[in-house]
This record gives structure tokens, sequence and C-alpha cells, in this order.
């Protein structure tokens, strides 16, 4: 290869380059037999958390088949987690979710690492979660990002997105805050005429009626409220405070709009930016965790953090749980959520960041129904995985009785491959050292980093 071939390759490949640990351990794993029995399995109902009467179940090539009953339980089974917002960048990223028992992910910028990373899950070159890849953000050309981004500015436009998004393989597509009315509904018609959903940002110049009425699913409360992010860093949390003020007024109406629609709050998200120590802890630990392309924004995002002060955070925070509570009422009202964390931004690690999503909305007032079926059976909806494909299963020991319990799985079964105690050991303990730590730094099942003077408390849930 020549030195530009050898770039570009590597770009390609980024998240899983080769000869490193990681890779190596996941393609380690794909050599194992993807047929064997589970005894004795309970297999939990996620409308109510009950786990069903024991069965004895064969897994062929991936498959699961049903052998009959079994006098007890051994094991207790969850359908795979799926993380509906990521921004996977690295190996360490992918197996953080496995270990946390996140066997499908939906990849929100696509890039062509992540449509590479799909073709080695679809070869069965290496263990990986089931990835769905929206292609690069479409943007309108007012974009602040318009380096970033695919500017759409008239037919010609659309029809280059839509056929890129064909070309190179990708689930979806995503819009962002800049994209005009007139090339929105361009291209949700042509997104619909080949089959391919549009997600992302509502965009603030379509009405909310016709953002919801054309997106497969809205991400962050966007078009709920604005995305604050874009406004200079002083601005930012009191124009979230007058959009929450303005909306709660006429929670009915708003309720209305999104009755049947996917929504994905990303609250984790939310909380990470607020400064306030309850849920997050920013930590050299925690910092570590970014992968070296974000290590800056991270590092940033430290600094502001620990130039908060108490009661201003503390404010932050009221903010994010009153986003909570709207979105129990979108929920209440027919909205159907999706368990989504935006990890990759900071401090929001890829695994543990999933379970910290689990207890916001079960702290929002979620129910444990409600917060099962958004973290697998509906988001495998969300993803049009009508054919679920390989199985993917999430095993304890023990039935989980609340969100809490589910981080610190004993097994997973990912693309018929199953994953012990000691297996997920093995992995996070690879993680950790490739960000420089160790297991006593960051033990398995736990949402934060180990904190020295901080006691290692577990996140609080409406549900236990």
């Amino acid at each position: 290869m020549t030195a530009l071939e050898d770039a570009l390759w590597s770009y390609r490949t980024g998240l899983l380059p080769a000869g490193h640990p990681l890779t190596d351990a996941l393609e380690e794993l794909a050599g194992r037999p993807r047929g064997h029995v589970l005894p004795a399995v309970g297999l939990v109902d996620v409308r109510t958390g009950r786990a069903a009467p024991p069965r004895d179940l064969e897994v062929a090539d991936g498959r699961i088949l049903d052998r009959g009953p079994a006098p007890a339980c051994a094991w207790y089974a969850l359908p795979g987690l799926v993380d509906a917002h990521v921004h996977m960048s690295s190996a360490a990223d992918l197996v953080g979710l496995l270990v946390y028992g996140v066997t499908a992910y939906r990849q929100m910028w696509g890039e062509p690492a992540h449509r590479y990373a799909a073709g080695v899950y679809r070869a069965r070159h290496a263990v990986l979660p089931r990835p769905w890849v929206a292609g690069g953000v479409v943007d309108g050309p007012r974009s602040r990002v318009p380096a970033a981004v695919t500017v759409v500015d008239g037919p010609r436009a659309v029809r280059h997105v839509v056929n890129e998004a064909l070309a190179f393989g990708f689930d979806g597509i995503k819009v962002y805050d800049d994209l005009a009315e007139r090339e929105f509904t361009a291209l949700v018609q042509a997104a619909e005429r080949v089959g391919l959903p549009v997600v992302g940002h509502a965009p603030e110049r379509v009405p909310l009626t016709a953002a919801l009425r054309g997106m497969w699913s809205t991400e962050h409360l966007y078009g709920v409220v604005p995305n604050v992010f874009r406004l200079p860093p002083a601005a930012r949390w009191s124009a979230l405070a007058g959009a929450l003020d303005r909306r709660e007024a006429q929670p009915g109406p708003l309720a209305e709009l999104f009755a049947g629609r996917w929504v994905c709050p990303t609250l984790t998200a939310w909380r990470a930016r607020t400064g306030e120590r309850r849920y997050t802890r920013p930590s050299g630990a925690a910092l570590r965790m970014a992968a070296g392309g974000r290590r800056r924004s991270w590092g940033a995002a430290a600094r502001e953090a620990l130039g908060t002060t108490e009661a201003v955070a503390a404010e932050r925070g009221r903010l994010v749980d009153r986003l909570g509570h709207l979105t129990r009422l979108l929920a209440e009202g027919g909205a159907r959520p999706l368990v989504g964390t935006d990890c990759g931004n900071p401090f929001v690690v890829a695994g543990p960041s999933f379970h910290k999503e689990l207890a916001e909305l079960s702290r929002a007032g979620l129910g444990l129904a409600t917060v099962l079926t958004a973290a697998t059976t509906g988001a495998q909806q969300a993803l049009r995985l009508d054919d679920p494909g390989p199985a993917g299963l999430v095993l304890y020991r023990r039935l989980p009785a609340a969100v809490g319990d589910l981080a610190r799985p004993d097994a997973v079964l990912v693309d018929g491959v199953l994953l012990d105690g000691a297996d997920l050991d093995r992995l996070w303990a690879l993680r950790l050292a490739d960000a420089g730590l160790d297991a006593a730094d960051w033990p398995r099942g736990e949402l934060d980093a180990v904190v020295a003077g901080v006691p290692r408390e577990r996140e609080v849930t409406s549900a236990g």
C-alpha cells in the first residue's frame, strides 16, 4: 500500500485496528462454537418483569430452540439490551457495550469505520454487538458544523443523500438542527420511497408536527426543547429553563403530538453536562475512558464541571429532573421511549452509561415494564429488526427485580457465542488496561469509577 492507501485503510478499520489487544480478543471469541445447551432458563417477560417457567434451551448456529421444561431455574434471561443512540469510536466502546449486556446499538453518525464493523459482524470475524448505522449527518446551509455534515440545499442534494445511504448500506438517514422545511419534506419523501427511516434532531426550522410526522425517531427531546448546546455556555441553561416552563404549561397537547412516536431522551448525556455530582462523577479514571480523539472535549467538560458551584450544578440537575418528568408524561400519553445514551460525549461511557440511562428513566417515574420494553423488544422494533437474527440474551443467576440489578450480567449470549462471567471479567480488564486502569479502578458492573474519599453508592431508582 502507498502511504495514502494505508491511511485510508486505517480510517476504515478504525474501530477494530489489526493487532490491538481488544480486536484480538473479539476475533478469538468468534472462533468459539455457536451451538450449546442452556439449562433451566426462565425467560423474563419484559412487560411484567416476571420469569416464565424454566425451559432447557438449545442454541444452534446462534438460534434458540426450546428443548422442553426444566425442574427449577438456573438462569434468568432477558432479550439482549439495545443502546439506541451511540457514537462508537473504538474497540473499547464495543467491548464496553458487550460487558454490560448491550448486544445491539444504533450508531447515529455513521462513518466508513462503522460500516466496516458492520461487515465484520455479518461475516462473524469478531464477536460484536449488532450494529444499526445511520449515514453521515444531513443539515442545511446555515449549519453550525458545515465541514462535518452533508449540506442539503435543493433536490439534487436530496438525491445525493439517499443515493449515498443506499450505496454504502446505511440503515437510515440522520437529520440535524438547521435543515429547512422544504428540504426536510423532500428528504423524508425520498427516503420513504426507498424504505430508509429518517432519525435525529428535530430541525428547528421545521414545525414540530411536521418533524414528528416525517421522522422515525427524535433524539434528546429536541423539538420539545431547543438544542441549547448550540448557544453560548452562559445562555444554555436559562434557555432550557424557559423552554421547559413553556412546555410544562401545556402537557396534554404535547403528549398527543408524540403518541405512537419513538423518542430517545438521552437523559444521562444531559446529566453529564450539569456539573452536579449526584449521578455523574467526573474523575481522572473516567477521563481516561475517552478515546484519543475525544479527550480534549472530555477534559474541557471536566474543567467546566470543577468550576461550577454546587448551587449552580444543583439547579442544572433539577432541569434534567424536569426533562425526565416530561419524558414520563410523553410515555404516559403514548410516546414510545427508547434507551439511548449519546455515549462518546463527555463522561458518557459506553456500557456503564446505558445503565445510568435506565436509572434516569426509572427515577423519572417510568415503570419497570416500560423501561425494560424500551431497552429490549421496543428497541428491536425501532431498529426494524423484524427478524431479530442470531440470538442475543443477557443472563443472570438471580431474577432482576429492578433496573439496578441489570448492570452486572452473569453471562451474555451474543450472536450465539456465550460469554460467561470469566469472559466478561477478562474483556472488561482489557478495556480498562486500554485506558491505563486496572480492575480496582472500575469494578465490572459499577456505573462509575472508584473515586477516593467518595463512598460507592448504587444509583437510586424509583423501582428499587
